[in-house]
């Protein structure tokens, strides 16, 4: 039995991203602001480039490391947006409050043998070895919450419109979350990696909300001449 594979060739698929990958801008491009966060990677690509990604395209089984934001639907506009994402756990077990504060403390031990610390850093060692010990001979008399509340770990969101119909008439959005790298208590990283394909002719140009073909029928007026407000469009019949 073949053994299913649950991550991408990051490596490899970042060398085809040299020739493949393009950059896009607000303003020039129908682009929001780009996210900028140093935990997360990704790249607009062509749709042209689309077929590339099959192999890596499993609808119900995602790969753990790669995600294709939206397969089959070219954008013609992107946003990106954040929400602050957080959790908090009460009713906290003090065995697993005095695991925390002594990793805490032995972090900082461990530091301090191979580098001089700092005198915050020494007055932190020990305020967390006195907490240490009064939790350890008192536990009842602190009350304990864990939370990430603090961390501000932004979860971002892409949204994007695309054209649902062959003819390119008609026109739907969809949203999609990011994944972003991670790092483990063990200091290790996990990298995870985003790709958007975009419609490389529309992502320049404006497409009406409302689906309309107004667009596409004043490109066929060659002649143009604009007066004040208003273009008069000429073609021969």
């Amino acid at each position: 039995m073949t053994k299913r594979i649950d991550s991408a060739p990051l490596a490899a698929i970042r060398l085809a991203l040299k020739d493949q990958a393009i950059t896009l801008q607000p303003v020039m491009n129908q682009v929001s602001a780009l996210p900028i966060d140093a935990d997360l990677e990704y790249y607009f690509v062509p749709a042209d480039y689309m077929k590339f990604y099959q192999p890596y395209h499993r609808p119900g089984q995602p790969l753990k490391n790669l995600k294709l934001i939206n397969y089959e639907r070219p954008a013609i506009s992107l946003s990106f947006y954040f929400k602050h994402k957080y959790k908090i756990k009460r009713d906290i077990d003090p065995q697993e409050v005095m695991r925390h504060v002594k990793e805490h403390r032995d972090s900082l031990l461990n530091k301090s043998l191979t580098s001089v610390l700092s005198i915050g850093e020494q007055k932190e060692l020990q305020e967390t070895d006195d907490l240490l010990r009064q939790i350890r001979d008192n536990p009842e008399a602190y009350q304990y919450c864990f939370s990430n509340y603090h961390h501000y770990y932004k979860y971002w969101y892409c949204s994007y419109r695309y054209f649902e119909d062959e003819d390119k008439t008609q026109a739907a959005s969809g949203t999609e979350h990011l994944l972003k790298h991670t790092e483990r208590l063990e200091g290790n990283r996990i990298e995870r990696m985003n790709i958007i394909f975009v419609d490389p002719y529309y992502i320049t140009r404006q497409v009406p909300q409302d689906n309309k073909l107004i667009d596409r029928e004043l490109d066929t007026y060659p002649t143009r001449i604009r007066q004040g407000t208003i273009t008069l469009y000429v073609r021969k019949l």
